[in-house]
């Protein structure tokens, strides 16, 4: 009788102290959150400018040209500010030419205006661009013709546009060469300047 007392009494103990082990090994915790974690992405925004009133657009006319050329006579300097309003840095922009239409008075005379367009200014932010013209039709000067022939691939390229809402102007001075002959009486090229702004050097 007297053992199973003992038994008892011991098993009671054990019971206790694992209750108290339990108790004793007890922390406080707490926890905490971030919330509205965002993933997006930036934007590059191309602005043009000219010397209309057009500012900061998307897409502006009439930036460059005359109705009024005669030979030896120029258009004056005329300017096309690019502008980046995204919220990344760019690399480069670009500038392609496209001559859409050709109205050829004299339908005998050849060449085409295009070709007596001299590039007599090219700038961009200030630098010559003109070696990058190559004179594709062997009249020993850049014209409206050979920048947008296949093999200057219409482009004129790698334009630094790295910086945020900064102008950055692009600027020509056309003439009508003074070898351009009577049959170009009339007669007018419209083209379309097509700028794309790219984040890559590769692009």
């Amino acid at each position: 009788m007297l053992n199973k007392k003992i038994a008892l009494s011991a098993m009671s103990i054990l019971a206790s102290l694992a209750l108290l082990g339990g108790a004793t090994f007890a922390f406080f915790s707490d926890a905490g959150t971030s919330s509205n974690n965002v993933f997006a992405t930036g934007t590059l925004d191309l602005k043009l400018s000219d010397s209309t009133p057009e500012v900061d657009q998307d897409n502006v006319t009439a930036s460059f040209g005359s109705g009024a050329l005669v030979p030896g006579s120029c258009t004056g300097s005329q300017t096309l500010n690019l502008k980046n309003t995204g919220t990344i840095a760019a690399d480069h922009a670009e500038v392609h030419l496209t001559l859409n239409s050709i109205t050829d008075i004299n339908t005998n005379a050849e060449p085409d205006i295009d070709t007596f367009l001299r590039l007599s200014v090219l700038t961009y932010d200030g630098v010559d661009q003109l070696a990058q013209i190559l004179d594709t039709n062997g009249n020993l000067f850049k014209d409206l013709e050979d920048w947008a022939a296949p093999a200057n691939a219409g482009v004129l390229d790698n334009l630094a546009l790295i910086n945020l809402n900064t102008n950055h102007p692009l600027v020509m001075d056309v003439c009508l060469d003074s070898s351009a002959g009577n049959t170009l009486q009339g007669d007018s090229v419209t083209s379309t300047f097509t700028v794309d702004l790219n984040q890559d050097a590769s692009q």
